[in-house]
């Protein structure tokens, strides 16, 4: 959590605010050196606002950024060269300029990479129901490109075969009406966080094939590396299992054997297993083995909406 919070820092609100300073107040040469400066700082901005987890700071706040940025590059066109610069000035301006368009070309590169994870690889996806009500909640992780879903590196690392079903899951919290998904920024008190205890529903007809009920949920940042998933409802929606995982303790309302139907309450948001806060995670996969988190992955819709990283639900 606390490299979250630098990366965070530093990356999504002190580094933003420093390039529209710099927009703003850099004098440009010329109007090409106006453009790569402005694209570039176009570049950042698209890329965090895409690949940037805004957990700390609310999710609306790439819009500000963007804002800020027109304005900034408003100002800094009307102050920028119309007339040919000297030898040194266009010297120091070629240099701003190569660096510019190096740090574009990188940012738009990237942001290629995280936006090809929108789009989920061949093959029907399974389609749920929304397992959430009654309120807005946000996606941290999700998507098909591991930039914007930290679960793909599952996929094709040997070392962790073991969790492969898992390649496509989604993280999901839940927002104030201010935007916030807690009360401060790490809260020690579970109850600071707006999803925990929140009621868990079915998202598909099926039958519970495994579930736990017992592991203790865990004050931030600990967590269990023995049991990943903690507790846990495992449901097997027509041909496809759905794990629905980091339950709260005791809160599993049904039991392997059990049939469900779609939006029945089956538990609550907790905070075990492997979790740095509370969260809910799902995620589809094929069949039903005992080790169920070896399975094949497969990509999933809720409420016909293909999820990614800073994807919103709205519930209410």
């Amino acid at each position: 959590m606390l490299e979250i919070s630098f990366i965070t820092v530093v990356g999504q609100i002190l580094l933003p605010l420093a390039l529209g300073i710099r927009l703003w107040r850099v004098a440009c040469s010329s109007r090409v050196e106006w453009f790569l400066n402005a694209l570039s700082v176009a570049a950042y901005l698209a890329l965090i606002a895409v690949v940037g987890i805004w957990l700390l700071v609310p999710w609306y706040l790439p819009y500000g950024f963007a804002l800020m940025a027109l304005a900034a590059a408003a100002a800094s066109w009307r102050r920028s060269g119309r007339s040919f610069p000297p030898c040194a000035v266009r010297t120091r301006a070629g240099f701003r300029a190569s660096c510019n368009r190096a740090a574009a070309a990188f940012c738009f590169v990237a942001l290629a990479w995280a936006l090809s994870g929108y789009l989920p690889p061949g093959g029907p996806a399974v389609r749920l129901a929304s397992p959430l009500k009654n309120g807005e909640f946000y996606v941290v992780n999700g998507g098909y490109s591991i930039l914007i879903n930290p679960h793909m590196k599952t996929l094709e690392r040997e070392p962790l075969r073991a969790y492969r079903g898992q390649s496509y899951a989604l993280d999901i919290v839940k927002l104030n009406r201010y935007g916030f998904r807690a009360q401060g920024a790490w809260p020690q008190d579970l109850a600071g966080y707006e999803i925990f205890g929140e009621p868990l529903y079915a998202p598909c007809d099926g039958k519970v094939l495994f579930t736990e009920n017992r592991l203790p949920d865990r004050v931030p940042p600990e967590h269990d590396r023995d049991n990943p998933a903690g507790n846990f409802v495992y449901l097997e929606c027509g041909a496809s299992g759905v794990v629905l995982a980091h339950l709260m303790q005791s809160s599993v309302a049904v039991a392997p054997g059990d049939r469900v139907r779609e939006g029945q309450q089956i538990g609550r948001v907790g905070n075990s297993g492997y979790s740095t806060e509370p969260h809910l995670h799902i995620h589809a996969q094929h069949g039903g083995e005992a080790d169920f988190l070896a399975a094949d992955p497969l990509p999933l819709q809720v409420a016909g909406r293909t999820l990614v990283r800073n994807s919103r639900i709205d519930a209410r």
